[in-house]
């Protein structure tokens, strides 16, 4: 209730107080009072009905969203207070909110029953095709079916898994598992045997590794995961005579990984949307070289494991130019981490790269740091 609000009705109860004061005093105010009481009392009922108003339509509008009707809205108006406005201006913001949310797990459901569905599709109907021609199959088409079933079904494993790693997250379970220190180089060296084993002859790997230890407190399982997606994404944006290089430094308490590739690029609209569940670039919906189709949802899990490391996942990107997505992630004070106890139940222990570390050994040999080329510092 605004300040213009409360005066006249604070006049009214004033002059009503003078009244039945006047009974007990003098007679002849109390006559001059009595006259106007019916009429004080009807302003006073007017004034408290118009401020009651807006309150009523806000109770009508709550209990319409009890029923899950979020389409509605309080309309405003310029004449009524400011607070009042200012209460169905915060009523209608939080209708927005609810009705996003809303539409995004809907699409979100939609999206993941259509990419269940597809695989099982595919399985479904060669299934029925062996079923139909039993022994008399061609052995080509038999070794095809088997091929695509086990194909689809490692797709369709792949997807409830990445559902299920969201779904604990989106609960507040932990997304990352048993941490500890590691060396960042023995994380992305790894990633490196994967990729440039698996990746196309046509686009070039490099991996510009820091020529000294970077380590962190951390799933090395999970840091595994988003780099081999970010890898993967990068060579299946690259065409053929491009380049993917992945860089690891370190500065200011931080171990920064970057991706870059010399690929399609990614719009900006697309930019903002990236990282959402089920969102693809439609130019690059393309079967993973790596692990055959994607699911939409890599990008968006990659993000919740760096944020459970405290850290951050960034993205620069030119159409026809490329793409660098830069990871940061703190490193971790070796006393402070060396001497915390395990956790019970064993959630916390010490590597034995740690120990090496503790002990002052390198963690990796001379010779394959002179296999590195380059420097982290010199790329963008």
């Amino acid at each position: 209730m605004s300040i213009s609000g409360i005066i006249p009705i604070a006049i009214c109860h004033i002059i009503v107080a003078n009244a039945l004061g006047g009974m007990s005093g003098n007679l002849l105010e109390a006559f001059f009072y009595i006259p106007l009481l019916p009429v004080l009392f009807l302003v006073n009922w007017l004034l408290a009905g118009v401020m009651l108003v807006p309150i009523n339509q806000l109770l009508q509008a709550t209990e319409k969203l009890v029923n899950m009707d979020i389409r509605q809205r309080l309309e405003t108006d310029p004449t009524e207070p400011t607070e009042t406005s200012e209460l169905r201006k915060s009523f209608n913001r939080l209708l927005n909110r609810l009705e996003e949310s809303l539409n995004i797990q809907c699409q979100f459901v939609a999206d993941a029953s259509h990419e269940l569905r597809t695989p099982l599709t595919s399985i479904q109907g060669y299934t029925k095709l062996l079923l139909r021609r039993g022994q008399s199959i061609d052995a080509n088409l038999l070794a095809e079916a088997l091929q695509t079933i086990s194909d689809e079904s490692g797709r369709l494993i792949r997807l409830v898994s990445d559902l299920l790693q969201l779904a604990r997250a989106d609960a507040g379970q932990a997304v990352i598992n048993q941490q500890e220190i590691i060396d960042m180089r023995d994380v992305l060296g790894s990633v490196e045997d994967t990729v440039t084993v698996i990746a196309p002859e046509q686009i070039e790997i490099q991996f510009i590794l820091s020529q000294t230890p970077i380590y962190v407190f951390a799933d090395g399982d999970r840091l595994k995961q988003v780099f081999l997606n970010l890898t993967n994404n990068a060579i299946k944006a690259t065409q053929a005579g491009g380049k993917v290089t992945v860089t690891l430094r370190s500065t200011n308490g931080q171990a920064i990984i970057r991706v870059i590739d010399t690929g399609i690029g990614i719009a900006p609209a697309d930019q903002q949307r990236i990282f959402n569940r089920f969102y693809r670039v439609e130019r690059s919906r393309t079967r993973s070289r790596l692990y055959g189709g994607g699911t939409g949802l890599g990008l968006a899990i990659a993000l919740t494991i760096i944020k459970a490391h405290k850290g951050t996942i960034e993205l620069e990107s030119e159409l026809n130019k490329g793409s660098t997505f830069t990871v940061r992630l703190p490193i971790g004070e070796k006393s402070e981490k060396l001497q915390q106890p395990a956790a019970a139940g064993g959630s916390t222990t010490i590597s034995e790269r740690a120990k090496e570390m503790a002990s002052g050994e390198p963690m990796r040999s001379p010779e394959s740091d002179s296999q590195l080329t380059g420097t982290a510092d010199g790329v963008k």
